[in-house]
């Protein structure tokens, strides 16, 4: 019988954020661009599909 370790992945990864132009509407119903503080996991995933 063999025992192997497992890698540990439960750590908590924070999370790649970059600042990035989005597009807001605001109450008035006009779009404005603001710079906004993005996931980049997320945004690379959206991309990739």
């Amino acid at each position: 019988m063999t025992v192997t370790t497992l890698k540990k992945t439960s750590e908590p990864r924070t999370p790649k954020l970059t600042c990035t132009w989005v597009a807001v509407r605001g109450e008035d119903g006009r779009t404005r661009m603001e710079m906004r503080w993005i996931d980049e996991t997320r945004r690379t995933a959206r991309h990739a599909a």
